[in-house]
């Protein structure tokens, strides 16, 4: 997988935008991360990306893109549960949004 897209990232963060595609760029490349600190599946579909002290939500949709939902950096032991649910919501508008595409769970 190569990423093609510019990416604009916010607070200049640029080490953070780095680290999740490069995450998403081995998600790309080997069709897994077996390091449970760097990405999990939370349920219902939405998984994490999780670079320290962030987290991305995000979905697979056709099993080849990754869609990102939302991110929220990390205050606690456990996902906070509107972070979920915000997930699950925007999957839910993006699929409304594009019928051609199916969503893969």
């Amino acid at each position: 997988m190569i990423i093609t897209n510019p990416v604009i990232c916010p607070r200049n963060e640029n080490f953070l935008c780095f680290v999740i595609l490069m995450l998403c760029q081995r998600m790309g490349d080997f069709g897994k991360i077996m390091d449970k600190t760097k990405f999990r599946a939370e349920g219902d579909g939405i998984y994490a990306f999780k670079p320290q002290p962030d987290r991305y939500l995000a979905f697979f949709k056709n099993g080849s893109k990754i869609i990102v939902t939302n991110a929220y950096r990390k205050s606690g032991d456990k996902m906070p549960k509107g972070e979920k649910h915000l997930a699950l919501k925007n999957r839910a508008d993006y699929l409304i949004r594009n019928p051609d595409e199916e969503d893969s769970k």
